[in-house]
């Protein structure tokens, strides 16, 4: 049976309309991860100043608890282990390369 042209246009624009939605969700989904990741990244960075400075408050050689905990957690050492010494390095400390949005 034949469709009237009016169906199929507005078949056509129905798909134009769920491409859009799938493409509009595809970037919400990116910018949600991109936020959870900096984050994630901004309360590491934090909790390793907040242990330096911990640190650098105490006398040499005598470390609390909590520094000794911060020191060993899997996420502050895999972090540790891709900087540099920084005996080695300048003073100023490395933070993570954060990559512009490119859309």
């Amino acid at each position: 049976m034949w469709k009237p042209t009016r169906s199929r246009a507005e078949q056509q624009f129905a798909a134009g309309q769920k491409q859009d939605q799938t493409l509009i969700k595809q970037k919400e989904k990116t910018q949600r991860e991109r936020d959870d990741r900096m984050a994630r990244l901004r309360d590491l960075r934090l909790a390793k100043e907040a242990a330096e400075a911990a640190a650098a408050d105490q006398p040499e050689g005598a470390q609390s608890a909590p520094a000794l905990e911060a020191a060993t957690a899997p996420e502050t050492a895999a972090t540790a282990v891709a900087e540099p010494d920084p005996e080695t390095e300048s003073s100023a400390p490395r933070l993570p390369r954060v990559h512009p949005h490119r859309s």
